[in-house]
């Protein structure tokens, strides 16, 4: 995970982003800063700055550092590490684009909607669902702007950015990726797996998960084409099995 502090708030405010309240400081700092921010707001997000899937992040209320109770963060980072500590936005969906910069220009490649838990990456549905599509455009604002501030410092390669949108329908940006991201292989897949077809932006998703009756992968493939389900070239639809889960490594890179 590359937060926005990764950007520097202060580089992604002069981008045009919009952020929630809060501060970016050293893990030492990040117990007072939370505290700071429950005097204004109900709840606090308090994450590290590289992180993997979630991992190490906290959301913090005032009843939690209530008195003499104190903050107890991960290890992630190590005792000085960056952290960014956050207001807690009331979330309707989270929405991320992933981009490419080549000769200089920022193309956009696709964008959805993530599935979280506490944080934590669960699926993704693209193209953006109506509930969200009115921030489509936004969203390529903010991500052609980081675009072209990586192709200024040198970077041709892809990046994603991520944003919350709130129950008022308001989007904050809310974490950058300069690198490939969880959503660029089955996104890759399903671009090979349509060629043929005549829709130009196939509609896709992803989801992982446990079943509570583990089965092999031949097993589960025969269930999927016995129920119909299994990916069908010649409707361009269906289900596809794939693997995609790395070892988890604390403060290694989403």
């Amino acid at each position: 995970m590359a937060d926005i502090s990764r950007l520097g708030r202060e580089t992604a405010g002069r981008l045009g982003m919009r952020l929630p309240a809060g501060r970016m400081c050293r893990r030492p700092e990040a117990e007072g800063v939370a505290r700071e921010l429950l005097r204004d707001h109900e709840r606090v997000v308090v994450k590290p700055d590289r992180s993997a899937g979630g991992h190490g992040m906290r959301f913090v209320s005032r009843d939690d550092l209530r008195g003499e109770a104190s903050l107890l963060l991960d290890t992630v980072g190590g005792p000085e590490g960056l952290w960014v500590v956050e207001e807690c936005l009331d979330v309707a969906e989270s929405v991320s684009i992933q981009m490419e910069v080549a000769a200089s220009v920022a193309h956009a490649l696709f964008s959805g909607a993530m599935r979280t838990v506490q944080g934590s990456f669960t699926g993704y549905a693209s193209p953006l669902p109506p509930s969200c599509a009115h921030v489509a455009g936004e969203l390529e604002e903010w991500g052609t702007a980081l675009g072209r501030h990586l192709a200024d410092h040198g970077y041709a390669e892809p990046f994603g950015l991520d944003g919350l949108v709130d129950t008022d329908g308001v989007m904050c940006a809310s974490e950058s990726n300069i690198r490939r991201t969880a959503t660029t292989t089955p996104h890759a897949m399903v671009t090979r797996l349509t060629a043929e077809s005549a829709e130009p932006h196939p509609a896709w998703s992803v989801s992982k998960g446990w079943t509570r009756s583990p089965m092999d992968f031949e097993t589960a493939l025969a269930r999927l084409r016995a129920s119909h389900l299994a990916f069908d070239p010649e409707r361009g639809e269906g289900v596809v099995l794939y693997a995609d889960a790395p070892p988890a490594v604390p403060g290694g890179t989403r």
